[in-house]
């Protein structure tokens, strides 16, 4: 098995190879013709294709499967996620006045939504705006103190999605979460006999990497040259410092019951001052904390303000970067290249670019010109080297999961012993923190820097790719660490799922039961006396002290089909690739298959399990060398 990995390892490394298999027809019709289309369609617009939606979109067609995706609303939104964990974390550890849901229960609700949730392009494309407009669980303030305003912010990101950028720009703006992460909360009219100056952190991103960028663009993104052939910068120092002032005077969401409060207090974020709902409202304006001198920036004036008018300069100035000339193609490239491909024609921009324009910047008309064009669904990408993109950490981990059956104790919606009469726990699974290079090496919202975890023309050093004038924005987060860590991760999660481990719950009856409860039944000194427990509390079930990790694939069925390695190394490339592999990977999986020999039947319990686990590592190695291959790790 050992080589089998090594081989694995090496394939990975390859992760821009070409496969080509027969002929590649053109097609315009808004139906996949095959499981292959769909597959390909899904891998671009969810977080891995499921039976359920490759039929689906089979059956309706692309644009009316986008359509149904924007009408769907979340399964739960992330406050709501977070307000029943902290009660159910609260219950579990009675007393403990430090027990609430922090960090680690934002990712249990993102992981929920990506895997389970019905909505999978809304919160697919809420991901790709957390990666474009960046906040950070590494920031201790947020993850510590503040992880409400993390969900809250996510919230934000998916209420966004049926308007327009323009409104989605002023959203981000007025989050607690952005505000704190890039500190302009609380920011104070300047005071120069003081030394004292708006806080510049947030008008230098907001060009930078919200609106307009560092270059002038034309509309298909390329850069717009001077008289001397280089780049045109879209701003200067002067343009940074008048836009600093535009955002003095926000802080945090105060309510009724803390409208007393002196907004000295407020402005600076005081402990008196806390309204536990700011996390999930827009900050507010304190005019007397704002700027009411004169603000110059990207050519444009708002004159000196008396009174003061948080609003009106923060409108004027959103107005300004929303209809800038850079914004339609500098927010529509990277769109594209978190959907669908790196290295987007110009062409392909500017059609994109010119829907935005024509639509006002509609987030959903945008949505459908990325995933519709001609590019996106034209076979001929298949064949095109500068076409695609490398699958991220996060996207191969949920496109795997999906791709087969998981299951994990904590969906199964139960009420702990320790919870009050009649309260029912809400389904999740929990991943946990998966940004070891060891490991996965990414894990969502845990960015490093407001750069996100890799940046759009990232271009790997004294690379072909680089010496082809072509960005692969993911390779920056790929090293031979990782590449060894994500082979690793694959095994690791065939052979004993993911996620933190509890009781395994043998028979199903037990539901989601709390590590404080199974501890206190397995403290017990029988078996009976635990069953005994149990049923006084209206509860039977069959508990045994074999850790389990929260998520594990459920293989049974790959199990079944093992004994013919050809059968397998189909199924997978049905449930992976759609359908659609390569000679030479089929060949190398069917050629691993038949290294792991079968034992025949004879009828005893120790006969019976070493069938299965000869099975059991045949699914494993065909479904991980699908999963380290060029063909999977790249969506084309």
């Amino acid at each position: 098995m050992n080589g089998i990995w090594r081989w694995a390892t090496l394939l990975l490394c390859n992760t821009l190879a070409i496969f080509v298999v027969g002929c590649v027809p053109d097609t315009s019709s808004d139906k996949p013709q095959d499981r292959a289309q769909a597959t390909r369609f899904l891998a671009q617009a969810t977080f891995g294709p499921d039976e359920i939606n490759i039929n689906r979109l089979m059956s309706i067609g692309y644009e009316a499967w986008i359509d149904e995706q924007f009408a769907l609303q979340p399964g739960f939104t992330f406050r709501e996620f977070m307000t029943r964990r902290n009660a159910e974390i609260k219950a579990d550890n009675p007393g403990t006045a430090t027990a609430q849901a922090g960090p680690a229960q934002i990712i249990e609700a993102f992981y929920t939504r990506a895997l389970l949730d019905n909505a999978q392009l809304r919160a697919r494309l809420a991901f790709t705006l957390s990666e474009i407009f960046v906040i950070s669980l590494n920031d201790e303030g947020l993850a510590v103190r503040a992880p409400n305003k993390v969900a809250g912010y996510m919230d934000m990101l998916d209420a966004n999605l049926n308007g327009s950028y323009r409104e989605l720009l002023e959203a981000v703006t007025k989050s607690p979460a952005m505000g704190h992460y890039l500190t302009y909360r609380g920011n104070t009219k300047e005071a120069p006999t003081l030394g004292h100056f708006p806080d510049e952190n947030y008008a230098r991103e907001v060009m930078q990497l919200f609106s307009i960028g560092l270059y002038e663009l034309n509309l298909d993104g390329s850069n717009k040259l001077d008289a001397r052939g280089k780049p045109i910068e879209t701003y200067a120092s002067n343009d940074i410092k008048g836009l600093a002032k535009v955002f003095t005077g926000w802080s945090d969401y105060r309510g009724a019951a803390y409208a007393g409060i002196a907004d000295s207090l407020c402005i600076m974020d005081a402990p008196a001052c806390k309204d536990p709902e700011a996390g999930y409202h827009p900050m507010m304006a304190f005019p007397a904390y704002h700027s009411t001198s004169e603000k110059s920036f990207l050519g444009i004036t708002i004159p000196a303000q008396d009174p003061p008018d948080p609003q009106d300069s923060l409108t004027k100035a959103l107005d300004r970067l929303a209809s800038h000339p850079n914004t339609a193609p500098f927010i529509c490239r990277q769109l594209i290249q978190r959907l669908v491909t790196s290295n987007p024609s110009p062409d392909y921009v500017a059609r994109v670019a010119q829907r935005f324009l024509n639509t006002g910047g509609n987030i959903k008309d945008v949505v459908k010109a990325i995933l519709l064009d001609q590019e996106a669904r034209s076979q001929d990408a298949l064949i095109n080297p500068k076409q695609g993109k490398l699958r991220e950490p996060i996207l191969r981990l949920t496109s795997l999961l999906r791709a087969f059956n998981l299951s994990s104790p904590t969906l199964s919606v139960s009420s702990s012993l320790l919870d009050t009469a009649g309260t029912t726990r809400i389904p999740y699974v929990s991943i946990g923190n998966t940004s070891d290079a060891n490991s996965w090496g990414q894990t969502p919202l845990y960015a490093p820097s407001v750069f996100n975890f890799f940046r759009p023309g990232y271009v790997p050093p004294q690379s072909q790719l680089g010496s082809a004038g072509l960005v692969a924005p993911e390779l920056q987060i790929t090293n031979e660490t990782t590449v060894t860590g994500y082979v690793n991760a694959v095994l690791d999660l065939l052979a004993n799922g993911i996620g933190p481990s509890s009781v395994a719950d043998t028979d199903g009856r037990c539901g989601a039961f709390t590590p404080q409860v199974q501890q206190y039944i397995l403290s017990l000194d029988s078996k009976v006396a635990a069953n005994k427990a149990l049923q006084d509390a209206a509860v039977t079930c069959q508990l045994e002290t074999i850790p389990q990790r929260n998520v594990t694939l459920q293989l049974i069925e790959q199990r079944a089909m093992a004994h013919d390695a050809g059968t397998l190394a189909q199924h997978v490339a049905d449930r992976l690739l759609g359908g659609t592999i390569s000679d030479g990977l089929r060949q190398n999986v069917i050629s691993a298959l038949d290294t792991v020999p079968v034992p025949q039947p004879d009828g005893t319990p120790t006969n019976g399990q070493a069938i299965n686990s000869a099975l059991d590592k045949r699914v494993w190695t065909a479904i991980a060398m699908v999963a380290v291959s060029p063909e999977f790790l790249m969506i084309k």
